[in-house]
């Protein structure tokens, strides 16, 4: 199965910029949004930017073993963005210029909410 490269542009607009109001959770890595791909609900994971190399190792760990599962009870990837951007931050109240680098696995939306919910009881 082949899965789609994905752009950090088509990402904001499917996920209402990644507003609050789409937010669907948060963990050590990273936070899950809801968006509408191609008519279809979607889960954005994306991945934090702390650890440049560490965080590299997390999506692309992560990419490997969901591309190469296939099964009705895992959930599926459907795409991935990876992709440098140069951009001016402030640092120490100084403009610097700086690559940033936006990670994201695009999954099936689960409707009746995720696992970890199932297991702990809350819906």
């Amino acid at each position: 199965m082949r899965h789609a490269d994905i752009t950090f542009q088509l990402l904001q607009q499917i996920t209402a910029n990644f507003s609050e109001e789409r937010k669907l959770g948060q963990g050590t890595f990273g936070t899950v949004y809801k968006g509408v791909h191609n008519g279809e609900e979607i889960a954005v994971k994306m991945f934090r930017d702390k650890d440049p190399g560490l965080d590299d190792a997390r999506f692309h760990d992560e990419f490997d073993k969901l591309k190469s599962l296939s099964h009705p009870n895992i959930v599926q990837l459907i795409g991935y963005c990876y992709e440098t951007h140069r951009e001016y931050i402030e640092h120490e109240g100084v403009l610097v210029h700086a690559e940033k680098i936006y990670r994201a696995l695009c999954l099936e939306y689960l409707h009746k909410g995720s696992l970890q919910n199932h297991l702990s009881g809350r819906r």
